[in-house]
Parts: C-alpha cells; structure tokens; sequence
C-alpha cells in the first residue's frame, strides 16, 4: 500500500507566526506528535513536534564554557531563540528534515519513522506539503506477525531456524547456545553475557513461527567469572 491511501489531509498546517500555545492546542486537538509548518502557498517550512515544546518550556541550560569556545555562535543563538521563542517559527525544527512522497510504500514510511524516532511525517509532492503521515496510521496497515499454527513446523525445523537466526545476529554469537526442540518447545541451553542477550534469545525463539513454548536453561555469565541464572521479566 502506498503512503498516499493513508496520509492525512484533514490535519491543518500550521503558519510560522502563531502563538506556540495555539499550536500546542492545535497539536492536542488532532490528536498528533507533531505538525507541519508551510508558508501561505503550502510549502514546507519546518515541523514542530512535542519534543521542541518540551524544549521551549523546560528550563533552560546555560551553555558550557567550552561550548563558547568550541562550539558554533550559530547554533548557541539558535538555541537561545528555540528554549525563549513565543512563536511557532521560533521554536520548530527547520529544515533540514525527513520527508516522505506519496507514492512511498508504507513500509518505507515506517523504516524512516524508527530509523529517526518519529511520531508524524510530512507528506511532500512537488515542494507542496500535502498532509501528514502519523506513526498511528502506519501501525494501522503494517502487516502484524501471525503465529504459524502448532504442529505445521516440524522439530528439525524449529531447531535449524533457531540456529540460523542466532548466526545472523552478532550480538548472539559471543557463546556456544545448544537449541534442541521437541513437541514445538525450544529448549535453549549454554552461557550468555548479560541478562539483556538472554532476554533477547528466548524472544527470538518465541517469535519463530511454529513454535509453542521455550525452555529456557541459559546462565548468565557475571562479570565476576561466575555464572547465575536469573529470571526473566
């Protein structure tokens, strides 16, 4: 599906000199992170999200000392103007930044949205903005993982899957797993180096398709040189 069967026109854009309390209410009243600043002919000036409110109205840090020697006069003025700005020109992320096209797939939407941690992007057609695309509506007409029915992924099966998914993430490959499964239940036995490795192996095993259970008999191996279970939470 392409971005344009999605993106939202009903979303006002914002202009560059309105008070950043209206745009605040705007924001809340739509029910979106962020909002699309285009000048009178639609074109698009910048975005203004919650994290730049939250900027404006937090208080305010003193530059470091070094910072004034080191850093850009530029971007400490421009600093200045986003955490002390009354208006919504003064406070907005300027270009430059991530935009999408309406014939962009949805997929694409969402790669860039976790790529750069976004909650909304603008949509932009021959330098016009013409709506916005917000994480909630790409979530909507994402394709959500469906468990494979149990029984339908034989145990050599589960086991070789298992195997070849731990191989292609270099974070799993620091200690030897033993994966055995049976009845659909993977059994994962060996030592891990911390307690995020191995929460994140019995995800992986849950999110194999076929599988109905994990057995989980990993040690986490201190930082100490002993080695201790722990639980997962």
């Amino acid at each position: 599906m392409k971005v344009e069967k999605i993106v939202r026109q009903d979303v006002l854009a914002l202009r560059a000199e309105e008070a950043i309390d209206v745009a605040w209410r705007r924001m809340r009243d739509q029910r979106v992170e962020a909002l699309h600043v285009t000048d009178s002919t639609g074109r698009l000036l910048g975005m203004l999200t919650e994290q730049d409110l939250l900027t404006r109205l937090a208080p305010r840090r003193s530059p470091r000392w070094w910072e004034t020697i080191s850093g850009s006069m530029d971007r400490l003025a421009a600093d200045y103007m986003k955490a002390t700005g009354l208006t919504v020109g003064d406070v907005m992320t300027m270009a430059p930044f991530v935009t999408i096209t309406p014939d962009a797939t949805i997929e694409e939407a969402a790669a860039l949205m976790r790529q750069h941690e976004l909650g909304a992007l603008p949509a932009v057609a021959n330098d016009i903005c013409v709506g916005l695309v917000t994480r909630a509506d790409v979530l909507d007409h994402l394709r959500w993982p469906a468990a494979a029915l149990p029984g339908t992924v034989g145990d050599i099966g589960l086991e070789r899957a298992m195997r070849e998914a731990i191989e292609r993430e270099a974070w799993a490959s620091r200690h030897p797993v033993t994966v055995e499964a049976r009845n659909g239940v993977i059994r994962l036995t060996g030592v891990v180096g911390s307690p995020v490795e191995r929460a994140a192996l019995l995800a992986m095993a849950r999110s194999l398709a076929g599988a109905t259970g994990v057995e989980d008999r990993l040690i986490i191996l201190s930082r100490a040189g002993r080695s201790h279970t722990a639980p997962v939470i």
